[in-house]
């Protein structure tokens, strides 16, 4: 069962505020301090060769199908000194650097967590080299949104290893061990976009959702000149055979798209809205390859997008070919057929890569969190294993996480 971003893989994983954020505290805090951030010295000067930048949009708290309040953010961490870094441990301080600790991250996790730009493999980074740039993949979790600061920044500990040679000269000045602090975060009081189901029916699969370090996660890029988590609430659904163990996805051989239980679903509008975009005549591709030399514009397949309203945009991607019964311009009401889930695009078997942005276009607006109103969680994944839930119970308003086996009413 094997899923990537729309920029990777099989089901498309692609968005009110433009450029990163800055990294500052309100600004008449830094003008009364020279300039000089909260949390260092107004007597020395502090070697910190980490810019820790805050990914824009701020943060809008979720909630996930555990009952918690995620919020998910990506620090861009540029190595501006001449020695390699690798980050050991990242505390989240609610408001400033004496704030209280609020979240942990240790040497593995980071790892894990740690993306280098441009993104060209899926391991674990344990360093960054000099002169690179890294993006944190985080997610703060909480009890209740009561619980959720206004505002967060960042103690990061690292240690730097040897310069190159070209960059001995200046590597005296930089120390071992560093700690800094940054990356502050304005966390939105702002609520997610509450929608109905994107399908209908039993045993779908929530692939490469939320929270954790996921291929849309990991989809960070450069496009409209900024650094952009484009996926960072997406997910790929695909649907498993609940008789089978472990699950499978497909009966037979899996070599035809047919063969998909996911395959010619029927595709269903979240919320009334306008149809602003239609893609419908690209060809299915092969099932478990990944079609090589495609376009930005191929990435997503057969795709539709419905402005949902309150400037929330609904994206669908992978389609079948010419399955969309709907054309641009057309009104559509909640609940109704607008298409039919295929294999097409950037993709490795057929599945519905689904999310919300707040602009037309999938890669480069805001990705912005939604709420599904209204499901049965059954179970989880637990590896190629369906960890069944003994006592499903009806959900409301909450985003399924990564893993999560839902049914949907029919």
């Amino acid at each position: 069962m094997r899923t990537s971003p729309i920029l990777l893989m099989s089901c498309a994983a692609l968005l009110v505020a433009c450029g990163s954020s800055t990294d500052t505290a309100a600004p008449s805090v830094v003008q009364s301090r020279g300039g000089i951030p909260p949390g260092y010295p107004l007597d020395v000067d502090v070697v910190a060769p980490l810019v820790l930048t805050a990914l824009s949009p701020d943060p809008i708290p979720v909630t996930g199908t555990d009952g918690k309040i995620h919020v998910a953010y990506e620090i861009e961490v540029l190595n501006s000194g001449p020695k390699p870094a690798t980050i050991t441990r990242v505390e989240t301080l609610a408001g400033g650097p004496d704030g209280a600790t609020v979240a942990t991250v240790g040497p593995q996790e980071i790892a894990e967590r740690t993306i280098l730009i441009p993104n060209l493999h899926s391991g674990p980074v344990t360093e960054i080299p000099a002169g690179r740039t890294a993006v944190l993949v985080l997610d703060d979790v909480y009890d209740t949104r009561a619980e959720v600061p206004a505002e967060v920044t960042h103690r990061v500990g690292m240690t730097l290893g040897p310069a190159l040679p070209e960059n001995q000269p200046v590597s005296s000045r930089y120390p071992d061990d560093v700690t800094q602090i940054g990356g502050v975060v304005r966390i939105s009081a702002a609520s997610p976009v509450v929608i109905g189901p994107p399908l209908a029916g039993d045993d779908w699969v929530a692939l490469n959702g939320c929270c954790g370090v996921t291929s849309h996660r990991g989809a960070v890029m450069g496009v409209g000149s900024r650094l952009n988590g484009s996926e960072r609430y997406a997910i790929d659904w695909l649907r498993v055979d609940p008789t089978r163990d472990p699950a499978a996805t497909f009966t037979g051989d899996g070599k035809r798209n047919e063969d998909y239980l996911a395959f010619d679903a029927p595709l269903l509008a979240v919320a009334d809205g306008t149809v602003t975009t239609v893609v419908s005549d690209l060809n299915e591709a092969v099932p478990q390859v990944i079609t090589a030399d495609q376009s930005f514009e191929e990435l997503g397949g057969n795709h539709i997008i419905i402005d949902i309203g309150g400037g929330h945009f609904a994206f669908y991607a992978h389609m079948i070919p010419r399955s969309a019964s709907v054309k641009v311009g057309d009104k559509v009401t909640r609940g109704q057929v607008i298409g039919r889930l295929g294999n097409s695009g950037n993709t490795s078997e057929a599945h519905l890569h689904f999310h919300v942005s707040r602009g037309p276009v999938p890669l480069s607006s805001d990705n912005a969190p939604y709420e599904i109103d209204r499901f049965t969680l059954a179970g989880s994944m637990d590896g190629d294993r369906v960890k069944w839930d003994p006592a499903p119970g009806e959900r409301t308003n909450q985003l399924p996480l990564d893993g999560s086996v839902v049914n949907f009413p029919s």
